[in-house]
């Protein structure tokens, strides 16, 4: 996972109670949820440090990073 600099992944408790990772791109006003939503803060740092978390980032990255 490589994020440029202003880039960032943020944890923030979404509208329905649970809490999400969003990803901030540059280019970008809105950032993207990750779609992984779970319990608690501590789930969702835990989540962001697997292979699946940097896998999707990564594919999130590729798709929607403007050059």
């Amino acid at each position: 996972m490589n994020l440029d600099k202003g880039e960032e992944i943020t944890i923030t408790k979404l509208p329905n109670g649970k809490w999400g990772a969003l990803l901030k791109l540059n280019g970008y006003d809105e950032p993207f949820n990750l779609g992984r939503e779970l319990k608690t803060e501590e789930m969702v740092e835990g989540w962001l440090d697997t292979t699946e978390a940097s896998n999707l980032i990564d594919q999130f990255i590729t798709k929607y990073r403007k050059a």
